[in-house]
């Protein structure tokens, strides 16, 4: 999308664009730059059939070797934004996502077979991690053309935490103690979890109640884990055919100590040889759904931990992200674009490299097509187009538009899609 230039969205992956249309873009909420991005080593028709059934013994199958996922959603609630001159205003609010997980394959087999066949053995699987935040961003956006050659843009933020979990290298251990006739599925490891959520011990079943506790500010503004970031960016046009742009994202934090919780694992599932299940054959005796297994199984898991309230508030960045476009123009309605994606999040790196054409059909229509290079590894084709009417603008862009079609096949794919109004500020 970064390459649209009629889309005044393209300001988020760089503030010191400026809105082209020189009317008022009001973005329609949950639509109008609403984003997903899914990066993983698997794709769901590892796991599910043509026809939706799904099978934890095909996953197992088809993965062969440790899982491990990262996605990020955008869900936009306001957004707008004017230019005046040679000044360009933004304002806006969405929710963010972010989830990560990695986890040991083994343990989908383990899932598939149910209880029975692991009876009198001793088995253990991990590690498990998962990492799922969810935040409210404000951003104030200003872009301000310098001169000719320069326009610089900033957009500070304050983020309101909405929701935080973090689970690291748990472990699962399954052991039988043959003379109690019992089976055990013990998890080591500890985790944290804030969010709108009531914690306590309860002395007499000897477990940790986690339930639901909702309140008005969980769904507007929670002030109580507010933390803060910005977003930088200039462009510099040596002539009136070349621009160069970078752009710094996301440089912020988010902060937990509000109904924050550290959870360690303390205790044992335990099953009696009368209570154990398979989950690989629904015709046979004392059969269980893979599905609704693994449900009690991670049910169970709350309950079997201690829980202390954060004493101290804990920082947590976010991905930060250097963007670096470069766009030559070669005549009136065709121009060719690169650019160098980097993102940075709990010590892994990412990168796109980009290449893309641009040409505009008419007034109204804008295509840009080329390809991304993922990570020095794949080549995914993109995709974008945005149509401009007088009173409304559509857009959609993706990197990888083979997987757009096949989204079942897809262990990559970055897409972002909006409706936006358009309201004229001139003088009739």
């Amino acid at each position: 999308m970064q390459f649209l230039s009629n889309v005044s969205q393209s300001s988020l992956t760089n503030p010191a664009f400026h809105n082209q249309t020189d009317k008022l873009v009001i973005g329609i909420p949950i639509l109008s730059g609403a984003r997903l991005t899914w990066n993983a080593n698997f794709s769901p028709n590892y796991i599910f059939s043509e026809n939706f059934n799904y099978s934890f013994d095909k996953f197992y199958q088809s993965l062969g070797e440790p899982g491990d996922a990262t996605s990020f959603a955008t869900l936009p609630l306001v957004y707008l934004s004017l230019t005046n001159n040679n000044r360009t205003f933004s304002f806006s609010v969405s929710d963010k996502i972010m989830a990560t997980g990695n986890f040991d394959h083994e343990i989908l087999k383990f899932i598939d077979q149910g209880l029975i066949p692991y009876y009198g053995k001793e088995e253990e699987y991990g590690p498990i991690s998962i990492r799922m935040q969810i935040y409210r961003e404000l951003a104030f956006s200003y872009a301000q053309k310098i001169d000719e050659k320069w326009s610089v843009g900033i957009r500070p933020k304050i983020l309101f935490g909405k929701f935080y979990y973090d689970i690291e290298n748990m472990y699962l251990n399954v052991q039988t103690l043959p003379d109690q006739h019992l089976m055990q599925i013990i998890p080591s490891g500890n985790y944290q979890i804030t969010g709108p959520i009531d914690v306590q011990f309860d002395p007499i079943l000897h477990k940790t109640i986690i339930k639901p506790d909702l309140t008005a500010g969980d769904y507007l503004f929670k002030l109580k884990n507010m933390g803060a970031g910005i977003d930088f960016g200039i462009t510099y046009s040596p002539n009136e055919q070349t621009t160069v742009a970078m752009s710094v994202v996301d440089f912020g934090f988010t902060t937990l100590k509000y109904r924050a919780y550290d959870n360690t694992f303390d205790g044992s599932i335990d099953y009696t040889e009368e209570n154990l299940y398979q989950s690989s054959n629904p015709d046979a005796p004392n059969y269980f759904e893979p599905k609704e297994a693994l449900l009690a199984l991670s049910d169970s898991l709350p309950y079997l931990t201690t829980a202390e309230a954060f004493t101290d508030r804990q920082y947590q960045f976010l991905p930060l992200k250097v963007i670096f476009i470069a766009t030559q123009q070669l005549n009136d309605r065709m121009k060719l674009n690169f650019s160098d994606n980097l993102s940075f999040h709990n010590g892994e790196t990412n990168n796109y490299l980009s290449a893309y054409f641009n040409i505009l059909l008419g007034d109204r229509f804008e295509l840009s097509s080329g390809l991304d290079l993922y990570n020095a590894e794949q080549v995914l084709p993109g995709f974008a187009c945005s149509y401009t009417g007088k009173g409304a603008q559509v857009y959609l862009a993706t990197n990888n538009i083979f997987k757009l079609v096949q989204p079942y096949k897809a262990k990559n794919l970055n897409l972002c899609l909006g409706v936006n109004f358009l309201f004229s500020t001139q003088p009739k």
